[in-house]
C-alpha cells in the first residue's frame, strides 16, 4: 500500500508556480530563481544576446527547463514570455505624480508603496516627464500608463499601488430609493483594489439615495446611489405662476417625481392636471 501510495504521488505535478507574461532582467544569463525567488535550485534557464534590451520566448520552452529539473510550471495563461532590460531610470517623480491623483481621489487613502514597470527599455527620461493616466487610475491599484520621451515617442508602464482606503458600506439591507445617510452606512477599511467604479470615501454633498436595493455590508461606489429628486411623487409642491413682474402661488400634488428643471404633472385641487418645470425643493413653475 505505502509502495502504491508513492508512486501516485510521484506522477502528481506539483503546479506551485505560474509563469508571468513579463519580467526585467539585468544580467544577460537568466536563472530560476529570478523567475521564481522562493525557488529553493538554481539553475540557467536561457542567455539573452547582450545587444538585446528585449527579448521574447515561447512559454513552454520555459516551461520545459523547469521541468527538465524536476519542477512543474504553469502556462495556461502565458503562450509567450517578455523579458526586459531592466531601465536605469529613477521614476520617483512620476510615482510621486500618482500619488499625488490618488490623494485628490481620496484625501484619507493611506499609500503604502507604488511600482512601476516600463514595458520596453527606457535608456532616460527628462527631468520633467510626466505620465499619462487615464481616467479609471482611481478605480484600479494597477494599470497601465504612458511618458513621451523628448522625440515625442510614447513609451508604455504599468503601474501597482499597495494601500488601503476607508469606504462606505451598508449596515443593514437598503430599499431603492431609500436617502444614503450616516445612519445606513458606515466606514470601513479595504485594501485598495480594482473596483467597478469609484468607491464612496464620504457621504454625498449633495442629498443622495440607493439607486436598488442592497444587502448589509455592502461596498458602496458612486453607481449605486443617485441624487435625490427635488419633487418626489404624491407630494404637495408650491407652483408658481408668472405673469410679468406678477408671481401667484398655490398649492398642488406631483404625480411624478422630479429633479431640476424636469417637466413633470401635477395635479390642482380641483383635479385637473398641467405640465410643470421644477425649479427648486418642492417647488415647480406652470408652464
Amino acid at each position: 500500500m505505502i509502495k502504491i501510495l508513492c508512486l501516485f504521488l510521484f506522477f502528481i505535478p506539483l503546479f506551485g508556480y505560474e509563469l508571468q507574461e513579463n519580467y526585467e532582467f539585468e544580467r544577460d544569463v537568466i536563472f530560476s530563481n529570478d523567475l521564481f525567488p522562493d525557488l529553493p535550485s538554481k539553475f540557467e534557464i536561457l542567455k539573452i544576446p547582450a545587444d538585446k534590451s528585449q527579448y521574447r520566448i515561447d512559454a513552454n520552452v520555459i516551461a520545459k527547463t523547469f521541468e527538465l529539473n524536476g519542477i512543474a510550471v504553469e502556462t495556461d495563461k502565458v503562450r509567450y514570455v517578455n523579458f526586459t532590460r531592466h531601465s536605469p531610470v529613477d521614476f520617483t517623480a512620476i510615482k510621486d505624480q500618482l500619488h499625488r491623483i490618488l490623494l485628490e481621489c481620496y484625501p484619507s487613502m493611506q499609500i503604502d508603496e507604488i511600482s512601476i514597470h516600463p514595458r520596453g527599455y527606457i535608456a532616460s527620461i527628462g527631468k520633467d516627464t510626466r505620465g499619462y493616466f487615464d481616467n479609471r487610475t482611481c478605480q484600479n491599484n494597477n494599470g497601465l500608463f504612458y511618458i513621451l520621451d523628448l522625440q515625442g515617442l510614447r513609451h508604455y508602464l504599468d503601474y501597482t499601488v499597495q494601500g488601503n482606503l476607508e469606504v462606505l458600506h451598508t449596515i443593514q439591507k437598503v430599499l431603492r430609493k431609500e436617502p444614503i445617510t450616516g445612519f445606513n452606512t458606515i466606514l470601513k477599511s479595504v485594501p485598495f483594489q480594482s473596483f467597478k467604479d469609484k468607491p464612496l470615501t464620504t457621504l454625498p454633498d449633495i442629498p443622495s439615495r440607493y439607486r436598488s436595493n442592497l444587502k448589509a455590508s455592502q461596498l458602496l461606489t458612486i453607481r449605486n446611489i443617485e441624487p435625490s429628486p427635488l419633487v418626489l411623487k404624491n407630494e404637495k409642491v408650491v407652483v408658481e405662476v408668472r405673469n410679468g413682474a406678477v408671481i401667484v402661488e398655490f398649492i398642488a400634488t406631483a404625480t411624478q417625481e422630479g429633479s431640476l428643471y424636469d417637466i413633470i404633472t401635477v395635479q390642482k385641487n380641483d383635479g385637473k392636471r398641467a405640465k410643470a418645470k421644477v425649479i427648486g425643493d418642492n417647488r415647480v413653475e406652470l408652464q
